[in-house]
């Protein structure tokens, strides 16, 4: 009886052991890359937004319009929040919602070409997989 408990007590010291021992530390898991969208609008794209959107969608701009987005504060957003902002931007330039009539009458040389439209929605598309 001695030696089957004895046995018993070894292999699950065993087992224990090499639970523990296969187990990741915490350490580890925490050094892994994350995978979540980086909370910066990247350069190309800020210039964009810079010289087609900031005249009214800055701090300096129409309350109404930075009340929707402020690109003068954009990068401040958790990612979350800017991949959802990220993907409302694109959507209304698709349907040319923005810039306003207005100021497309006024700024024709700085309305958003196909080419930035499509490098913000590729944008967006990363920020939402």
């Amino acid at each position: 009886m001695k030696k089957k408990l004895t046995i018993l007590l070894a292999v699950m010291g065993i087992a224990i052991a090499a639970a523990i021992i296969l187990m990741p530390s915490p350490a580890a898991s925490s050094m892994r890359p994350v995978s979540a969208p980086t909370a910066a609008v990247p350069d190309s794209i800020m210039k964009i937004f810079e010289n087609s959107c900031m005249d009214c969608h800055s701090s300096d701009g129409n309350p109404m319009a930075r009340s929707h987005v402020n690109f003068s504060d954009i990068n401040k957003l958790p990612p979350e929040k800017l991949a959802a902002k990220a993907m409302d931007i694109c959507k209304i330039l698709q349907k040319d919602g923005m810039p306003p009539k207005g100021w497309r009458k006024n700024n024709a040389d700085r309305i958003p070409t196909d080419k930035d439209k499509q490098a913000i929605c590729t944008w967006a598309s990363k920020m939402n997989p």
